[in-house]
């Protein structure tokens, strides 16, 4: 990626996960900018410039939790996946589901990766941080532990 700031916009609602988000995008080697915020639907409203919003760039990478409040984040991916400019917006999900449904419904709803939570919070700050490093180093995604699965 180039010299500016890589624009994160992380969609989550428990402060706590949050935390470690942010503690893991420091430890990362990443400059970047960041946007947070609880629900679905202010998601939305950051990708489409709207209600508040109007003067944001398209993130270069959105970290989704898929159970956050008013849209869900299959909502999100879902609108995602209509626009074509928010298409190419790089999307891993962060959650706690670990069910093969919510794998393949999340990929094929344009997910570009998807890790379960750890919970071990060390453990999640690393997470992140390699996500951060992945794209920012060579523009994609860790494949993560369900890169293999069925997309179909």
């Amino acid at each position: 990626m180039p010299d500016e700031p890589l624009d994160v916009l992380v969609v989550e609602d428990n402060r706590g996960d949050v935390r470690l988000i942010k503690t893991g995008l420091d430890e990362s080697s990443v400059e970047r900018s960041l946007t947070v915020v609880s629900d679905g639907e202010a998601a939305l409203d950051y990708l489409y410039q709207r209600n508040g919003y109007e003067s944001e760039a398209y993130p270069d990478l959105v970290l989704l939790d898929l159970n956050v409040p008013k849209k869900s984040g299959r909502d999100v991916l879902e609108r995602m996946n209509e626009t074509e400019e928010l298409r190419s917006v790089p999307v891993v999900v962060l959650t706690g589901s670990r069910a093969d449904n919510h794998v393949q419904e999340t990929y094929q709803l344009g997910a570009d990766g998807y890790f379960v939570k750890p919970v071990d919070p060390h453990e999640f700050i690393s997470l992140v941080e390699a996500v951060a490093n992945s794209i920012a180093s060579s523009g994609t995604l860790l494949p993560g532990k369900y890169a293999d699965i069925d997309r179909e």
